[in-house]
């Protein structure tokens, strides 16, 4: 992992997320759900299920940065936590701006 923080601009985040959602489609994989982690996810989110053609969009409410490098111990879900839905049968992509840790992937994925 790299220190170096890259700040996009709305032409670059355009370009950034039409080269991811096209990596996603090469690989083969068409979501039924995107999973968007607010608040960064959120604008991630609305660009792959454009691009992807998947309408079906839910969101999640996660704190765990509380600032610039600085976090709480562990992520917490804020209210209104949503209710538990069943994904099993679902091809979901969870979305967020940020995965350094891991932390809030996995808190949102085991939830």
């Amino acid at each position: 992992m790299s220190d170096v923080r890259e700040n996009l601009t709305y032409e670059r985040f355009g370009t950034a997320v039409r080269e991811l959602a096209q990596t996603i489609a090469d690989d083969g994989y068409e979501p039924d759900v995107v999973l968007s982690i607010a608040r960064g996810g959120v604008f991630v989110a609305g660009g792959l299920a454009y691009a992807l053609d998947c309408k079906n969009i839910h969101l999640v409410n996660v704190e765990f940065y509380t600032g610039v490098g600085t976090t709480l111990d562990m992520p917490v879900m804020l209210a209104p936590v949503p209710n538990a839905i069943d994904f099993s049968d679902k091809k979901v992509l969870i979305t967020d701006d940020v995965a350094d840790t891991g932390k809030t992937l996995k808190l949102v994925h085991d939830f």
